[in-house]
């Protein structure tokens, strides 16, 4: 049976229970130890960290060369290298009469009209290219920082609600082990209490275990920084509102088309050959009894193709243009897609807050009236602690709006290519 107690006995034990309950969490709960020190770090360090941690990094020197490459090669003279030639005839192991001839010259390939800017524009798609590819590299490696702040302000968050419901379990079940010593509650009613604070318990430790999971791969990102910025990334959001070529994947993406496009050219130069000049000397004698005779010789070479030839030469690379193109259209489909659902997420958002906010409000205030009514003896302890419990919880869903709400503006930003 439950004992009646006085109203000052009862208004000293409803004092103990919210002293208890309202006891912040750092007060009750054991601070979480972070793997990661928090400081004032900016988001360009973490940037440049990652920036040079990237794996995609060991692809620059590449693009550079390419660049480099293929402007040489389109700015020379001649279309690729020139080659010796010479040949030796000795008539020794025939009539050996004293034949002789000898002859060293050197081949050049000749561009033909237009083959040379074709080339150039080779070259100019791949300086084109190193340039495009900087800039996506650096937007790429923004957006999984951003993502990454991301994660760890989540997790903050969760461990932050989870160590507060595990501090007012806690806090509860100690109320109500006194409670039942005063007899005014049963035994069920304490393992239910110790029940809610085990299995808060158990959702702190599978918080704390995904900080640990967002930390590491932050550390991974930013080869190993041992520090992470204190405080959110917040960001405006950009006045941006459509995936033009100006985009870091657009751009980039237009350049592989642009090489392409070239690469056929190249395709056609190859399929096609090119005029040969060769400039040489020759000396000669008929037989022994004969001076040698020395002369200067040039010749000149036109490779004969057919259209069909050509075309089937240059299959290939019309198709790797085709595919090009596509993922051109492919990429900016897909921007453009994520760019309106979170543009309709985020206009969600602006009815949600204020609904969050409101029911925050409700939960707070009935939170202050369990309080009144429970030190009038009209409802009893369990009651009191489910009104502290839903105000928290409505306050966590409140800051986890908020939260997703800047998240949003920093994936819209991402998305329209605006570096953070």
């Amino acid at each position: 049976m439950t004992r009646i107690l006085s109203p000052g006995k009862r208004m000293n034990i409803l004092t103990s229970i919210l002293v208890a309950v309202l006891t912040p969490a750092h007060l009750i709960a054991a601070e979480h130890d972070h793997r990661l020190a928090l400081s004032d770090i900016s988001t360009d360090t973490v940037l440049e960290h990652a920036l040079e941690a990237a794996p995609e990094l060991i692809l620059a020197d590449s693009t550079q060369l390419q660049a480099d490459a293929f402007s040489y090669l389109g700015n020379r003279w001649i279309n690729g290298s020139p080659s010796l030639d010479t040949s030796f005839i000795d008539d020794a192991m025939g009539s050996d009469v004293g034949l002789r001839e000898m002859e060293v010259g050197v081949s050049f390939n000749l561009w033909r009209p237009g083959e040379r800017q074709s080339a150039q524009a080779l070259g100019d798609a791949y300086r084109h290219k190193n340039d495009t590819w900087q800039r996506w590299f650096k937007w790429m490696v923004a957006g999984r920082v951003r993502a990454s702040l991301a994660n760890l302000e989540s997790a903050d968050l969760a461990l932050h609600q989870s160590e507060q419901a595990e501090a007012d379990a806690k806090a509860l079940f100690n109320t109500s082990t006194t409670l039942r010593e005063a007899g005014m509650i049963s035994e069920m009613d304490l393992y239910q209490m110790e029940s809610l604070w085990l299995n808060a318990r158990k959702q702190t430790v599978a918080t704390e275990a995904l900080l640990v999971d967002a930390e590491r791969e932050y550390q991974v990102l930013t080869r190993g920084l041992d520090t992470r910025p204190n405080t959110p990334l917040r960001e405006q959001q950009s006045s941006v509102s459509l995936i033009n070529h100006q985009h870091p994947a657009m751009a980039m993406l237009q350049s592989n088309l642009d090489i392409s496009m070239a690469d056929i050219e190249s395709a056609k130069r190859q399929a096609k050959g090119s005029p040969t000049l060769r400039m040489g000397v020759r000396r000669e004698r008929g037989d022994f009894s004969q001076p040698y005779v020395d002369s200067l010789g040039v010749s000149f070479s036109i490779p004969l193709n057919s259209r069909r030839m050509i075309d089937a030469s240059t299959a290939d690379a019309r198709a790797a243009r085709n595919d090009a193109e596509l993922a051109l259209i492919n990429q900016q489909r897909l921007l453009t897609s994520q760019l309106h659902e979170i543009e309709h997420r985020l206009s969600s958002l602006e009815t949600e807050i204020p609904l969050a906010e409101r029911e925050n409000e409700l939960g707070e205030r009935r939170r202050q009236m369990a309080e009144i009514a429970f030190g009038n003896g009209e409802i009893d302890s369990t009651q009191v602690i489910l009104a502290i419990q839903q105000a928290q919880q409505s306050a966590y869903a409140y800051q986890r709006v908020l939260m997703e709400q800047q998240h949003l503006i920093s994936q819209y930003n991402q998305i329209v290519g605006v570096m953070p």
